[in-house]
């Protein structure tokens, strides 16, 4: 097996991982559901360096939902270093496009030296972008979820029913 595949093998069980980790807490459908939303939510914003942000408004968005917190941190993940560039470029196009502020910033060269300098007004329009985002993904995520769930306790009831028989 080369490097690469066997990176790619590591990466498909921690996905798995995760996703059965999801299918298998001890919540509502919907309380999961709501979770994973609230973790796609808060994964859409940006990560400033040093603070976890992200996990805090999965967290908040949990509460605030009444759903199910591990499933909102673990959704969180689902912005990771393999694809802060394309959230990042998507969450900029859509802030300056929606906001009157104008900022030179180019997301599709970026460096992490670069985010630190585009100050206050560069990272609204991330975090507006951002927020743009979260809301068609968060209610995308939240019926995919429901309707996973819902299949994974589905068959487990049918192979209990057939072992008793």
């Amino acid at each position: 097996m080369s490097k690469e595949e066997s990176r790619y093998a590591k990466l498909k069980r921690l996905i798995r991982f995760y996703y059965l980790k999801i299918l298998r807490l001890n919540a509502s459908p919907y309380q999961i559901a709501m979770g994973v939303a609230s973790g796609v939510f808060g994964g859409c914003f940006p990560v400033i360096p040093g603070l976890p942000l992200q996990t805090v408004i999965a967290v908040v968005a949990a509460f605030i939902t009444r759903s199910n917190k591990l499933a909102a941190i673990i959704a969180t993940w689902i912005s990771n270093p393999f694809n802060w560039i394309l959230f990042y470029y998507i969450q900029f196009k859509i802030g300056t496009f929606l906001l009157p502020i104008h900022v030179t910033f180019d997301p599709g060269t970026w460096q992490v030296s670069d985010f630190m300098e585009i100050g206050w007004q560069g990272i609204t329009i991330l975090m507006f972008g951002g927020f743009i985002l979260a809301i068609p993904l968060s209610i995308a995520s939240y019926f995919i979820t429901l309707f996973f769930v819902r299949r994974h306790r589905k068959r487990k009831a049918l192979r209990m029913m057939s072992r008793k028989n």
